[in-house]
């Protein structure tokens, strides 16, 4: 069976003149077919699937049933669904909004294991970092078809880091800008102040030290580029060459949320709430964190940190919360591992496409910006500069 026909970018113009000052989110397409599930598990078989489950585990809970699924687009490397478990409390209808995150057929970060990230979301249930209460983790395919686990509902806008369909930045007003941002830099030291030992994280993997976390992280992506390989990636080659070669020498080890952007967090009354997608969540450096939080992949045309914040006002504020020490050699070389990681991310969803895996048409898009992630990669490494 050949490859499906090219899908042909409408969102940007994507070239090199243009291009780069966009997210390449800017480029994702918007509509109803993307909320499509790819399990072909529908909405009754789902909430008839999910009734008995809280009955399972709630069962003091009378006349217990699941309604008002909806599928969230939200959430792109796994399937994310929230949903209303209603009952009668005292004779009274009640009822509470929850969500699960369930593996998809095929995805970004395959093969998946949502235990830890699981795990580790009960742990930092008690720390100044804001995400969501899980509740329970399903490991078993046969209740909805794929492992999923159960978290709250949190009430907020996702902001995403690009401009929206009239062409508006994501924080125009510069007061909740200074707000939101402030808690971005907030956040994002206190998952890097988590006391990783105490709350029994070693199972994620601890490296010896810095130079170690970097060299696991440059293996973890080179595995992803060499299973999605379809054709020749010569800057993929040369990208890793470099990372090898420029391994830095120490660095402390902390829990690193391995995503942490706009895009992944709720807000609410000016305020992130709760911080999303921790699928990439491991022990390792510090500064790969604040290299992705305010890699160029998220500026768009703000030129901000995730539409937010300057890069000296990121560094300050997260600094005077309590976070590492920064480190702009080390900034620089996971500057440079962002890229190599944010293109075998789309490689996976484009041989996920190619092989008629999922029907997600955002992983065909993928297709269309392999050649401005490359111009990134290549800017951060000193080849070429950028606008």
């Amino acid at each position: 069976m050949g490859a499906p026909p090219p899908v042909r970018c409408v969102g940007c113009a994507g070239t090199l003149d243009s291009g780069f000052r966009r997210s390449f989110s800017a480029c994702v397409p918007r509509g109803p077919a993307l909320a499509e599930t790819t399990s072909g598990q529908n909405a009754e078989g789902l909430a008839r699937a999910l009734t008995a489950f809280f009955r399972a585990r709630l069962p003091d809970r009378p006349g217990l049933s699941v309604r008002n699924i909806k599928k969230h687009t939200e959430g792109f490397s796994l399937e994310t669904y929230s949903f209303d478990v209603e009952w009668q409390q005292d004779g009274r209808p009640t009822s509470e909004r929850y969500v699960i995150r369930k593996e998809p057929p095929a995805g970004l970060l395959e093969p998946y294991d949502l235990e830890p990230q699981f795990k580790v979301l009960a742990a930092v249930e008690d720390t100044p970092v804001v995400a969501p209460k899980v509740f329970w983790y399903e490991p078993d395919p046969a209740v909805l078809g794929a492992p999923f686990y159960v978290m709250e509902w949190v009430e907020g806008v996702v902001p995403l880091p690009t401009t929206d369909e009239a062409g508006n930045l994501p924080f125009p007003d510069e007061r909740q800008r200074q707000s939101i941002g402030r808690d971005y830099a907030r956040v994002l030291a206190a998952i890097h102040q988590v006391d990783w030992k105490a709350k029994g994280l070693d199972f994620l993997g601890v490296p010896r030290d810095g130079r170690d976390a970097a060299e696991r992280a440059v293996d973890v992506w080179a595995g992803y580029i060499e299973r999605a390989r379809l054709a020749p990636q010569p800057m993929m080659t040369e990208a890793l060459g470099w990372l090898r070669r420029h391994l830095p020498a120490a660095a402390p080890i902390t829990l690193v949320h391995g995503d942490y952007r706009t895009g992944n967090f709720i807000m609410r009354d000016d305020h992130i709430v709760a911080f999303l997608d921790w699928e990439m969540v491991h022990l390792g450096d510090p500064m790969e964190d604040v290299a992705w939080s305010t890699s160029r992949i998220w500026a768009g045309e703000s030129g901000l940190a995730g539409h937010l914040l300057k890069r000296e006002e990121l560094y300050q504020w997260y600094q005077e919360a309590g976070g590492a020490e920064i480190d702009e050699q080390r900034v620089r070389f996971y500057e440079v591992l962002s890229g190599v990681k944010m293109e075998a991310i789309m490689l996976t969803g484009i041989k996920a496409w190619h092989d008629r895996r999922t029907r997600d048409m955002r992983m065909g898009f993928f297709d269309q910006q392999l050649a401005g992630m490359n111009a990134i990669i290549a800017d951060a490494m000193g080849l070429l500069q950028l606008p």
